[in-house]
């Protein structure tokens, strides 16, 4: 999955009620945020390393992403909730194997993720260990066309000291050549879990759009739409589309090699037939990258 700037600064204006006394926070889409604030699901491998001969050879890469994020709805409440701020570092060790068979690229990941809350840590803050097995296979003239495998585990609490549930994603994805501005991946995905109100089926789409790109800022736009239909369970017949959209902004700056910063806004929305789940929220703040 190619990380491309990751989201310093996102912003959008909502208006968020007082706290609510005795909230329960919603924890089943948290991993697939964090996906999306790395741009996780874009269809792409991480970019090769070039060897002397000019040919892609197999590489190791280490990603570190560090967002400080001021949140107008951190338990994702559909009366909202009191805001909060979010720091949320993940790190990540990729192995790249290009043409591991012929037509076909390797990719192997595994990392780890969490969120800290400044406020009912208890009850917000969420970690994650995740394991990620990928094949691309490049189509002439056509896109990348890529099956993987992910796996994810989820823990709670202030210290992370509660197992919660969980996930194995089998997913099906392609990304079509449009230009160099303009970036597309629909994706097609099995959520497994040992929890059964966690299974369910999830369509998505997204595009990544360049708006203006020069030797002092590049913007960007970020769309992703994500359906899903859930299968057992307490959630059985329930029915989502989350929405999340990115305006992002990287400065020109002359930062060492493998360093990154960006300044991005994100407004998140979801629609459901349970009412219960239905949330809107932005998130702010900002945000550096570390690549090696």
């Amino acid at each position: 999955m190619h990380r491309r700037a990751i989201p310093i600064l996102a912003g959008a204006i909502l208006f968020a009620p007082a706290s609510v006394l005795a909230q329960d926070a919603d924890h089943s889409d948290r991993g697939d945020v964090a996906d999306f604030r790395d741009h996780e699901d874009d269809g792409q491998p991480e970019p090769y390393e070039i060897g002397l001969d000019g040919r892609p050879e197999p590489s190791w890469s280490l990603s570190i992403g560090v967002p400080v994020l001021y949140d107008t709805n951190p338990f994702w409440d559909p009366d909202g909730s009191e805001d909060a701020v979010l720091f949320s570092p993940s790190l990540a060790l990729t192995y790249a194997h290009p043409e591991l068979i012929p037509g076909w690229d390797l990719e192997l990941s595994g990392g780890a993720d969490a969120d800290f809350f400044s406020n009912d840590p208890d009850e917000l803050n969420e970690g994650r260990l995740n394991a990620t097995a990928t094949v691309f296979h490049r189509i002439a003239g056509a896109g990348t066309l890529s099956l993987g495998f992910r796996a994810r585990w989820v823990y709670l609490g202030e210290s992370f000291d509660h197992f919660d549930h969980s996930l194995q994603r089998y997913v099906v994805a392609f990304a079509p050549d449009i230009s160099d501005k303009v970036g597309i991946s629909l994706s097609g995905e099995y959520r497994d879990s040992g929890q059964p109100e966690n299974r369910r089926v999830i369509g998505t789409a997204n595009f990544d759009v360049t708006i203006l790109d020069t030797p002092d800022v590049r913007v960007g736009f970020f769309q992703e739409f994500a359906y899903s239909s859930y299968t057992a369970g307490a959630n059985d017949g329930r029915e989502d589309l989350l929405s999340l959209s990115e305006v992002s902004l990287t400065p020109g700056f002359e930062l060492p090699d493998g360093m990154r910063l960006n300044l991005a806004a994100i407004l998140f929305h979801r629609f459901s037939n349970f009412e219960s789940s239905r949330f809107t929220a932005v998130q702010v703040g900002p945000t550096l990258g570390f690549s090696f």
